[in-house]
Order: structure tokens, then sequence, then C-alpha cells
């Protein structure tokens, strides 16, 4: 007699508790730790057909927990409401070696003044 080498799973309930725990195995895999802190992130890749780019998800603790800190493109612009926050320093290099670009006063999606053109820009300056 063949011995069985599994039992096919037909139980709702058994199949998505499986599935609950292979999730858990995987994450292990989709979050990395920024060296030299304890911040977690994650890489999405881009996706053309909601016209992203690839990019990463920063957040304060290990494995994906607690707070979203940013998120940032590939171009170094921000991503999911992250425009106009400045990260930390070691991030930056971190990302730069990943391959991302990152502005050198580490503002995402931040406006460089000496490249600005006056063609493409109305200028208004508050004086106070």
């Amino acid at each position: 007699m063949r011995k069985k080498l599994f039992d096919l799973v037909r139980d709702e309930k058994t199949i998505q508790e499986k599935l609950a725990g292979l999730s858990l195995a995987l994450e292990h895999f989709t979050y990395k730790t920024i060296p030299g802190t304890k911040c977690s992130y994650r890489v999405d890749p881009q996706n053309t057909n909601t016209m992203t780019q690839k990019h990463a998800h920063v957040y304060a603790k290990p494995s994906g927990g607690g707070k979203e800190l940013y998120s940032i493109n590939l171009d170094g612009s921000g991503h999911d409401s992250s425009s106009g926050k400045t990260i930390p320093a070691s991030h930056a290099k971190y990302f730069q070696n990943l391959g991302f670009s990152i502005p050198s006063n580490l503002a995402l999606e931040s406006l460089d003044y000496s490249s600005l053109s006056l063609d493409d820009y109305e200028f208004v300056i508050l004086e106070g």
C-alpha cells in the first residue's frame, strides 16, 4: 500500500488558517531592516497600470511595525503623501546604495531653486 504524502484540505477554516500562517512566514522576507536602525522597509515594484514607480515604504519598527514614517519613489520624490518630509541621512545613504535618487537636502519632492527656470514657474516673494 502506498503511503499518502498529504491530505487534500477542503475545510474553509483550515485553508484560511494555513494561508495566514504562510503570510506570517513570508513577512520576514518582505520587510528588511535599515542597517544601524530599528526601522524597516519594503520595496514595491513599479506598476504601469497605476502609473506608480518602484518605491519603498519605511516603518518605525521591525517587520513593518509601528507608524509608517514615509514612502519614497525611485526618483526621490515622495510617495503616498510623503511630499515635503525630510528623511534621516542614514536612510538616505542606504536608499542611494539601493539605486534611489535622494535630493541633497534630504527632503522628498523638493525644488532646488538653482535648477528652476523662470519659464516654468511663477515666483512670488513674500516679505514680512
